[in-house]
This record gives C-alpha cells, structure tokens and sequence, in this order.
C-alpha cells in the first residue's frame, strides 16, 4: 500500500508541475480569428490556456509618438500553413494549423528597436525569439508600409529562423509621419548638424559619419545598447525564476491537499475492508 501511495503521489506531481510549468509564461498565443477578417482595429483576447514563454522583455516604445496608438493591439496573418500574431512594439509569434500532433507554436520575435534608413523609420527588429538550433534564436524584420487600414499582409521565411514580415497602417503615410530628425532632442540634433558639416568638409569619411549617427540612434533610445539587450534578457530570466517558484510552491501545497485527500480514501478504504471481514 505504502508503494502504491508513493508512485501515486509522484504521478501527481508530474502532472501539477508539468501544468504549473505550462501556466507560466506571460506571452499568449491568440487561436480565434477576428469576425471583421485580418484587417482589423480590435485588440485580440488570446485564450487563457495557450502560452508562450518569452526569452526577453520587449524594450520601451520609441519612435514617432503617433505610433503609440498601436501598443496593446494585435494583428493575425494567415498563410496555407502559419497563423502569425503582430503585437508592435510587444512581439510576433507563429503557430502551425495543419498539424494535428503537436503543433509549432513560437516566438519569431520581440521587439528591441528600429531600422534607420534615409532620416526615416523603416523597419521594426523583432529579436531574440524562440531556439533556433546552434545556439540561434528567430528574428523578424517588420517593413510599415503605408495603406488604408491596419493589417499585417505578410510573413516570409527567405532564410532559415529570418523572417520578414510587412505591416500596413495609415499611420505612416504622410511625407513627415516618419522622419526622424524632428523627433530627436535638441542636443542630438546639433549632433546630427554639426556632422553633416564634417562629412561635407571631408573631416568625417562617409563610413565615419554613418558610425557618428548609429551613435546618436543610440543615445536617442532608437537603437538598442548591448547593455540594455542583457538587461532585458536578464529581466526575462529573472520573471521566469521567480513565476516558477511561485508555481512551485503552489503545485507543493496542491500535493500536500492530495496526500490529505488519498489518506482520507485509504482509511475509508481499510475501514470498509474490516467491516466485510466482521461480516
């Protein structure tokens, strides 16, 4: 009886810890799709049960304050074989629909910083997203392209754990909506001005002046530091320990009521046996 109480009571904490582990992660996966289609303004309620552990803490919103609009929002594409979910300035994730047997369910990114091309914002860099192999993790390149309504249009894998992603919204149609000299502070833009200057008295080389404004990104939180990419990966890591003892502790009290709970049954059990016997 002892042995079979003890394989009995192992088998339960297997099981409440494999669902304490699968509770844990705040990232959702959303399965519904919206009733309007893929183009659509609504926030999407993910299901409770269906979650995905991120790897890192998306960074602070930067960019053109008009974009803010598009924090806490969530947007599907579905191809013949993925459903991806956008959340900007959050993360995107891909989940199999043709697999029946466990299917695919990831991270392709979370969001770190922008793309700077010629003075505009241009893409969104998704990073440090589910394994990969060989020590690699998915990214996703996230192009905004002016159109009449909200809607991610595509998802493309054109290499292996790369992939590249266009997002179309209202927001970055006008010939201003995405510059970035404007938005930068005062000091960063004299910054910017004086090498200009440089680079048109042959003080700066082209490729030195290029290495002067990657600097001024980053001092203006556009581009993301090495140190700010540890510490939100540390953040990550640190939610995850901590989300897990509290998991545990809860799954070690849950064990403790179902020990409680088998004892009550056995010495039913015994008491029934002895009254047969009496019998």
């Amino acid at each position: 009886m002892a042995a079979l109480r003890a394989s009995i009571v192992t088998y339960l904490l297997f099981i409440t810890l494999s669902k304490s582990q699968a509770e844990m992660a705040p990232l959702k996966v959303i399965n519904e799709l919206p009733s309007s289609g893929y183009s659509n303004l609504q926030k999407l309620e993910p299901k409770q049960e269906e979650k995905l552990q991120l790897r890192m803490k998306p960074a602070n919103f930067t960019g053109p304050h008009h974009l803010r609009d598009l924090v806490g929002r969530c947007f599907k594409y579905l191809d013949s074989k993925y459903e991806y979910v956008f959340c900007p300035f959050q993360n995107i994730t891909q989940e199999d629909i043709q697999a029946y047997y466990e299917p695919y369910k990831g991270v392709l990114g979370v969001w770190a910083d922008w793309y700077i091309e010629d003075n505009q914002f241009k893409v969104m860099n998704m990073i440090e997203g589910s394994p990969c192999g060989n020590g690699r993790h998915r990214s996703t390149k996230v192009t905004l392209l002016c159109g009449e309504t909200l809607e991610l249009v595509s998802v493309s894998e054109p290499d292996k754990c790369r992939y590249l992603a266009k997002f179309e919204t209202p927001d970055v149609c006008g010939v201003n909506a995405m510059v970035v000299y404007p938005r930068l502070p005062v000091d960063l833009q004299a910054r910017w001005d004086e090498a200009e200057q440089d680079l048109h008295n042959g003080v700066l080389t082209n490729k030195g002046y290029h290495k002067e404004l990657e600097r001024i990104f980053l001092a203006a939180g556009y581009y993301l530091s090495p140190h700010d990419r540890s510490s939100l990966l540390h953040k990550a890591s640190t939610e995850s320990s901590r989300n897990c003892k509290a998991e545990l502790k809860k799954a070690k009290s849950r064990i403790t009521e179902l020990e409680e709970e088998l004892k009550m049954k056995e010495e039913i059990i015994l008491e029934l046996g002895a009254g047969k016997m009496n019998l």
